[in-house]
């Protein structure tokens, strides 16, 4: 199964917006419509997302998917389009994909190697 890395612009949903508290530190507000959150019986908030394929496959930075607010039957009747708000990349691992290649999510790793020493008479350099 494919893993997806996603990344999304919050002060792209609608009614976001970035604030500073008054301790300086930056705050994100959104202001929801109440068509927009599912409420859980648990009193937790839910924003739910749709994450699509391009249509033209991967894009030049390697994003395969898009990612942005559902629209509603009736906006989708009057024409309303919705920002797109992010983007996401599929990650194949060898054992998940039956041979297809693995594209990393970071830069390669750098192993740090040792040389083993049986020689009793030199000091260890750290």
């Amino acid at each position: 199964m494919p893993k997806y890395n996603i990344s999304i612009n919050a002060l792209a949903i609608q009614g976001a917006q970035r604030l500073t508290s008054k301790t300086g530190k930056d705050c994100l507000v959104i202001d929801l419509d109440a068509s927009r959150i599912q409420r859980h019986q648990n009193g937790k908030l839910y924003l739910n997302l749709e994450m699509s394929e391009n249509r033209d496959g991967e894009d030049k930075f390697g994003n395969s998917h898009r990612v942005a607010e559902p629209t509603t039957k009736d906006e989708r009747g009057q024409g309303v389009k919705l920002p797109i708000l992010g983007n996401a990349k599929t990650f194949y691992f060898p054992s998940e994909a039956q041979g297809a290649p693995m594209k990393p999510a970071t830069a390669p790793r750098k192993v740090a190697t040792a040389a083993v020493v049986n020689d009793d008479d030199q000091e260890i350099p750290f």
